[in-house]
């Protein structure tokens, strides 16, 4: 260790790939259970706006907690989605306040104490926040607000901006360069399979087991994913200093990360790099604005039910998942496309998928969009690649840590733009949350583009040996 905040050497003693270093499988559990607990609380909220906050029967409200849509809510879909809007735009806002904050400081202070506290207390407060969540779905008596409260572990510890950037920092240093595509690729589609079987498995347990068990469920699954992490996953980092918890909000880290970051660099790499943070941070937005809202766009647009929707929601992620594997291993290697290149086709796949469910009539346009978009998933993990090829080892986690830093404050935004946008429009252009997602990936694509003609004019050479080697 070169300082007392200086850059600590990769742990050379952990193996290739060993239960010890598997952080996909803590991972995939946790969205498995998201993706569950999510299907089941989109229509526990509904009800409970339904019935809590504007006061209808019960009778009639009682179908919004079923998977199978009928047409017995059409007269109170309006007034309950603009309402369960306004709910889970506080909610989302809230939890990621503090995650925003925090991932100024923690991306810096693993460089000194390790990124396995990164994981764990993400993963801690999601184990906390699913029990809250049984407890919310027991009791019956409590308003669709309460939803608010079981956030606030989960938010406290960090949320998934810590959690991925502990993920993605912890893969930068256990992989080679040769094989750093392959691995960002692989958190990613860990976190897409997770979500695709929970989407394909939520409405049936729904269905036999009911709302409370699955949460039930989904909190052991939680408890199960944070144990692995905090037992089995070995620090990647020699020397790796305990127990600094109490110098997380020191200001001398992100003095140190933001001097890194931003000081000058050859070839316009601190351009590229500020490029490459701002398409991210746009491309969050259109992620958390439009993953929020698809299941009422659908329902409201397309009268399908939480059934319909989850088939297509599977189906989408699993081609997305297919795409990612297909495209780094194939695609990428025998045209030779380079990172930047081919997350610019990816995001012009997705602006095409984007028209199609603004147009959409019926349901083969949601699936026609899916199919079109299959790399929409590897924009993500191939700037995160090309951001570790074109910088020395030691300056790649500050750089993640700020790139997820402006990732952290996305959240914050996407609710307030896009819940706002969608309950101004629901009766008369539900679809407008993709015109706007089209706009935001157009100036993804254009700011990429710079990055391309940076890479092509200086940095294009030490690049392309990177890659032959």
């Amino acid at each position: 260790m070169s300082s007392e905040y200086g850059a600590l050497d990769v742990n050379v003693n952990l193996p290739k790939r060993a239960v010890s270093n598997t952080i996909e499988l803590p991972l995939f559990l946790n969205m498995v259970a998201v993706s569950l607990s999510g299907a089941a609380l989109g229509n526990v909220i509904l009800y409970r706006s339904c019935v809590h906050a504007l006061n209808f029967p019960e009778e009639e409200c009682r179908p919004f907690l079923s998977p199978v849509k009928n047409n017995e809510t059409n007269h109170l879909e309006a007034d309950v989605q603009r309402y369960a809007t306004f709910v889970s735009t506080v909610k989302m806002v809230l939890e990621a306040v503090v995650p925003a904050f925090l991932s100024f400081f923690l991306g810096a202070w693993s460089d000194t104490y390790g990124r396995k506290p990164l994981m764990v207390w993400s993963l801690l407060g999601s184990a906390i926040t699913s029990m809250l969540l049984v407890i919310f779905g027991l009791m019956d008596n409590l308003g669709p607000w309460w939803y608010i409260a079981t956030v606030i572990p989960f938010s406290l510890t960090g949320g998934y901006v810590v959690l991925f950037t502990g993920a993605y920092c912890y893969v930068s240093d256990t992989s080679t360069r040769e094989n750093t595509s392959l691995r960002m690729t692989m958190v990613d589609a860990t976190a897409s399979s997770g979500s695709v079987i929970g989407s394909l498995l939520s409405s049936y347990l729904i269905l036999s087991i009911g709302n409370v068990y699955l949460l039930l469920l989904t909190s052991t699954l939680n408890v199960f994913s944070y144990a692995f992490t905090n037992i089995y996953i070995k620090e990647s980092l020699n020397g790796a200093l305990q127990g600094g918890s109490w110098r997380v909000f020191d200001l001398l880290l992100v003095k140190d990360m933001f001097r890194e970051c931003f000081k000058r660099r050859p070839d316009h790499k601190r351009t590229q790099i500020i490029l490459i943070s701002i398409t991210k941070f746009l491309l969050i937005i259109v992620l958390y604005g439009t993953s929020s809202l698809e299941y009422l766009f659908t329902r409201t647009q397309l009268h399908w039910s939480l059934q319909d929707f989850t088939k297509y929601s599977a189906l989408s992620t699993s081609l997305s998942f297919v795409g990612g594997f297909f495209g780094i291993m194939v695609v990428q290697k025998i045209l030779g496309i380079g990172d930047i290149s081919f997350a610019i086709f990816a995001i012009l796949s997705t602006i095409a998928e984007y028209v199609l469910k603004i147009c959409a009539i019926s349901w083969w346009y949601m699936y026609l969009g899916a199919l079109i978009s299959l790399f929409k998933g590897l924009s993500s993990a191939l700037t995160r690649s090309y951001i570790s090829k074109i910088l020395p080892s030691e300056d790649v986690a500050k750089i993640f840590a700020l790139v997820c830093g402006f990732e952290g404050f996305a959240p914050l935004l996407a609710p307030l733009i896009y819940n706002s946008l969608y309950a101004a429009t629901l009766a008369t252009l539900p679809g407008a949350i993709y015109i706007l997602s089209s706009i935001f990936s157009l100036v993804c694509v254009v700011m990429l583009g710079f990055v391309q003609y940076y890479y092509w004019r200086g940095s294009g050479a030490n690049y392309q040996r990177i890659n032959s080697d």
